[in-house]
């Protein structure tokens, strides 16, 4: 069912730069920038990483739950970090251990976790991780390969505390998270067009991608059986019913007439993003519309299983405090099912740092709030 949500945005006014500066350094403010870490897409918990700041000199995890209603706050040490999961299990990161050695890591109760063995990396290798479908854990390491837009990469699962290698490829395509689950095999996972199995070598999972040029190029979206997505550079879709046989450009737009583009300018007008999370079986996209500049919108939009495209709602594409100050939706993320995230960054009072950040739980749009960041420990 397609649901209609328009919130004005005086209904998101909150009252945040309205009380004096806070007395200690905050933790984090209008200025500091979040980065994603990584995704625990069964329990919807979310990690961002604060580094030291002007304002403060400590860097710290923030653990988001999967509703937006509660932020922990933990002390980090971000030196020589790699890597952040999205999938069904906690986040998996790796530290460094010396020349060409990694050790995998699992966050729990609030710290890092040796998780298996080391792991040999080659040199300039970069890192990601995610589960397959029975729970196992994946590292993936990536180096450039031999052509434009082509990386190495090499496949380990955990098995018994050891990280078996599980082959290598070469593969394109790889976008943001870099590695997911397979739809394909409850023990694989995807990177790009590449597949990696406990049961199998690795293998190509799809026959060809959209072509394009080098500057157009983009990310693959595995989806249900043999249908697949490709968003390109620029935020055009195409789909793809056979396994990467034929693609065929999507046109359509939330506010124009069914398959059309309209005279909108992509890029310009309006521009499309993918949110950060597991868009298996169900591609979700989000719409920031400036066809009229002083009245920007964000729109949520779901390809469904039938291959038509719903739009979820539409919200403000920023928030306005109470003093006139406007907050831009900078993230947009997808942590669990249908539950959408809209962050629009920390915010410092005198009662502490917070999140501004709006929730859809797949059927309305939540208020704008201001979510504390809970300490639960001393700095570093």
């Amino acid at each position: 069912m397609t649901i209609r949500t328009r919130f004005p945005a005086a209904a998101l006014a909150l009252a945040l730069a309205a009380v004096p500066a806070a007395a200690a350094p905050p933790i984090c403010d209008g200025s500091t920038p979040l980065t994603l870490i990584g995704m625990d897409t069964t329990a919807g918990r979310t990690l961002f990483s604060i580094l030291p700041t002007g304002t403060s000199q400590a860097a710290w995890i923030v653990e988001l739950d999967g509703e937006g209603r509660e932020a922990r706050v933990y002390p980090d040490d971000p030196k020589g970090r790699f890597g952040g999961s999205v999938g069904p299990g906690p986040v998996v990161a790796a530290h460094p251990c010396g020349a060409a050695c990694l050790q995998p890591v699992r966050w729990k109760d609030g710290s890092w976790e040796p998780l298996g063995d080391t792991v040999v990396a080659p040199a300039a290798a970069t890192v990601a991780a995610t589960y397959d479908h029975t729970g196992a854990p994946w590292l993936l390491l990536y180096a450039h390969g031999a052509t434009a837009g082509q990386l190495k990469a090499w496949a380990y699962r955990l098995d018994n505390r050891v990280w078996q290698s599980r082959g290598s490829a070469d593969v394109t395509a790889v976008g943001e998270p870099q590695a997911l689950p397979a739809p394909q095999r409850k023990d694989g996972v995807l990177t790009g067009t590449g597949l990696f199995s406990a049961s199998g070598p690795p293998e190509a999972w799809v026959v060809g991608l959209p072509s394009l040029p080098a500057a157009r190029r983009g990310q693959l979206v595995a989806l249900t059986g043999r249908s697949a997505a490709y968003v390109s550079g620029d935020g055009v879709v195409y789909l793809s019913d056979d396994s990467g046989k034929a693609w065929r450009r999507s046109t359509w737009t939330p506010w124009g007439a069914k398959d059309t583009v309209g005279i909108w300018r992509q890029g310009t007008d309006y521009w499309v993003d993918l949110p950060s999370g597991d868009h298996r079986a169900a591609l979700r996209l989000a719409w920031f519309d400036r066809r009229r500049p002083s009245d920007e919108v964000l729109v949520l939009t779901r390809l469904g299983t039938a291959g038509e495209w719903l739009r979820l709602t539409e919200s403000p594409a920023e928030v306005k405090t109470k003093n006139d100050e406007h907050l831009p939706v900078t993230q947009v993320l997808v942590p669990q099912g249908d539950t959408w995230l809209l962050l629009s960054g920390c915010a410092a009072t005198a009662e502490g740092s917070g999140l501004v950040l709006r929730v859809f739980d797949g059927k309305a749009m939540s208020a704008a709030k201001f979510l504390a960041l809970k300490a639960a420990g001393p700095a570093p």
